[in-house]
């Protein structure tokens, strides 16, 4: 068995990468599976992947290291039920301290499994972080990404389609300056040749044994983390015109639009429509969200926010970008489920 982990700030593509990772093993009859991780409950990721037919479990209310025992049950029902042989295990991007406390108990209780990390890291925030005058995040935040990027014996450097060549030239010759002694990998998750590099990569892997833990402030970390706000609803749409899905597009941009008028950092912003359209937006400067509207008198949309700025706010701003919505189209949308809350000290089960 393979257990590939993935670390990484949010918005980095994980989730993407997997997809089409997925899809490729699949393909060539290798019985593939993911687990999914969030501090929340109800994960837009988690409803993409069932969508997408591959064999899914999540661990929430929390990240891996703090729930290892959880991590563990998933891995092992994953292989009972679909007899799996290659899982995909995507962190919650606001996680670090991986490799003490992910990956070397793995390595110990699960001798048997070859176990990988790769660290993703999106280009587009990667030039801003490590240009500190530059960083949309507090130092706290810059911190968690840089010890990702720390720890990782992989580091795989994300949405190069976003940016031209010689913005690449130069990020490469940062990285490797930087990071020289890593595996880096430039890579389009939407392109199979690109993605097949990166299967190729973990594949051959075999040093996952020696990476050292991280020397970490977990008080830094912790402070980090609790400077971004988590908010999850389940919203929908009712709508006697039948226009509910070009309600949702319009609610979607909005509340990005708002989030980007107050100058919010945001980690990923993530919206699933009818369980089939996923809609992300990262810290990037994003064009708005295009969706393949048909005639529908109901719609509904699970919303993910991970921004740093207080849950309250951004409780608030949704609510009045739903207003805006809902008040001239004379439609009606319900909030059926909603959490809101900055994530709680990291306590790992284990550190090796």
């Amino acid at each position: 068995m393979k257990i590939h982990l993935l670390s990484g700030f949010l918005g980095s593509g994980k989730t993407t990468a997997i997809q089409q990772a997925a899809h490729t093993l699949m393909q060539q009859g290798i019985k593939t599976g993911v687990v999914t991780n969030d501090q929340g409950a109800n994960l837009v990721d988690s409803g993409f992947f069932i969508n997408l037919a591959v064999p899914g479990r999540e661990v929430i209310n929390g990240c891996f290291c703090c729930n290892y025992n959880a991590l563990d049950g998933c891995i092992s029902s994953l292989v009972e039920t679909n007899k799996t042989e290659v899982i995909f295990a995507e962190s919650v991007g606001s996680c670090t301290d991986i490799v003490a406390t992910v990956l070397k108990p793995l390595l110990q209780f699960r001798p048997d499994a070859q176990v990988t990390v790769s660290v993703f890291a999106d280009v587009r925030l990667l030039q801003m972080i490590l240009r500190e005058d530059t960083s949309p995040f507090d130092a706290e935040v810059r911190y968690i990404y840089l010890k990702q990027l720390e720890e990782a014996g992989i580091i795989v450097i994300n949405k190069i389609d976003l940016i031209d060549m010689e913005q690449l030239l130069v990020i490469k010759n940062i990285m490797q300056q930087k990071y020289g002694g890593k595996t880096l990998l430039y890579q389009n998750s939407l392109d199979n040749d690109s993605v097949g590099k990166w299967l190729q990569a973990i594949d051959n892997y075999a040093a996952a044994a020696t990476l050292p833990s991280l020397q970490i402030d977990y008080a830094t970390y912790a402070a980090g983390e609790a400077k971004l706000a988590w908010v999850d609803q389940v919203i929908e749409i009712f709508s006697q015109d039948n226009n509910a899905m070009q309600l949702a597009e319009d609610l979607v941009n909005k509340i990005y639009s708002k989030i980007n008028k107050q100058q919010y950092s945001i980690g990923h912003l993530k919206f699933l429509i009818n369980n089939l359209i996923k809609v992300s937006f990262t810290s990037a400067t994003e064009p708005p969200a295009v969706i393949k509207t048909t005639e529908a008198s109901w719609a509904t949309m699970l919303i993910n926010v991970r921004v740093q700025a207080l849950p309250e706010i951004l409780t608030q701003l949704i609510a009045d970008a739903v207003k805006e919505i809902e008040v001239p189209s004379a439609c009606r949308i319900i909030s059926n489920i909603q959490s809101a809350f900055q994530p709680g000290y990291p306590r790992p089960v284990y550190r090796m």
